[in-house]
């Protein structure tokens, strides 16, 4: 069984749709939201759900455009969530102006979780004269460790392919991580040279990166999402500019052609998650 954690262009709270194929996803509680948000901006742009110590789940999102914290909660079933937070992720850093689409993976050799978000870092020109929306800033992967989501290691770069890279999403399998990243260069339009899915691989997180292969989705297309269906990878992704989803699968990792996936209407930036099985409240009215 698969989650899908996701957003709407109307309605900045959390959503989720289920899977059982990694094809079809059906929205949970008739499209409604299931969680929102209630500190910071009130605002759960780019949700991410991932399995942390004991199995409990945590979401992270994104506070808005430009606010340099992430929002934080845990549950145990993806109903009941904990009071929200707001983590202080860029505090200290001089000049942090934002922390959009935060995710964590784990790290098995270490027993670390990391947490990956974009931010732009500049002195010199304040959040309040930059067109977040419409024109690209210089963003770069920001990261820091945690072992309980309670206490965070000082934040530092942790992916610079020296040009604006955002919405970074990494996985683990067969001994290696594979992380997909949106090449931020470029217009926003559909046409553009850049704006596209790239991947590259690593084996250990503060080590060396592959040179990124790709790329792997068309241009104009953001917030990527790897997992596993069956013996093949799917790697999801939001057609930004033209109010629809895409996706890509691959077997070896590096030859990917078009695959179909059916989502929910007016999905944004979607995560997916495996689940070890369906939870108990499938199929019914949850909120």
């Amino acid at each position: 069984m698969l989650v899908m954690s996701y957003f709407t262009a109307a309605d900045e709270a959390l959503h989720l749709a289920l899977s059982g194929d990694g094809r079809e996803f059906v929205p949970v509680n008739g499209g409604r939201p299931v969680l929102r948000g209630t500190v910071g901006t009130c605002s759960l742009r780019d949700p991410f759900i991932g399995v942390g110590p004991g199995g409990v789940y945590h979401l992270l999102a994104t506070d808005g455009w430009s606010s340099p914290y992430i929002v934080h909660a845990s549950s145990k079933d993806l109903l009941t969530w904990s009071e929200q937070e707001l983590l202080p992720v860029m505090s200290g850093i001089e000049g942090a102006h934002n922390a959009w689409a935060p995710e964590f993976f784990y790290d098995p050799q270490t027993d670390l979780y990391h947490l990956i978000w974009s931010s732009v870092v500049d002195v010199a020109v304040p959040s309040d004269h930059r067109d977040w929306q419409n024109t690209g800033q210089d963003h770069r992967i920001w990261h820091c460790t945690t072992k309980d989501f309670v206490t965070f290691s000082t934040a530092e770069v942790f992916f610079d392919p020296a040009y604006s890279v955002i919405d970074a999403t990494v996985v683990w399998y067969a001994g290696s991580f594979t992380m997909a990243f949106k090449d931020e260069r470029g217009h926003n339009d559909v046409a553009t040279e850049h704006k596209h899915t790239l991947l590259t691989t690593f084996t250990d997180p503060k080590g060396t990166f592959t040179s990124p292969i790709g790329p792997v989705s068309p241009g104009a297309a953001e917030g990527p999402t790897l997992f596993r269906r069956g013996d093949e990878w799917v790697l999801l992704f939001d057609h930004y500019l033209e109010d629809r989803y895409g996706g890509v699968s691959s077997r070896d990792g590096h030859n990917w052609t078009p695959t179909d996936i059916a989502v929910p209407a007016g999905i944004r930036h979607a995560s997916v998650l495996e689940l070890a099985g369906p939870p108990r409240w499938l199929g019914e009215d949850v909120v």
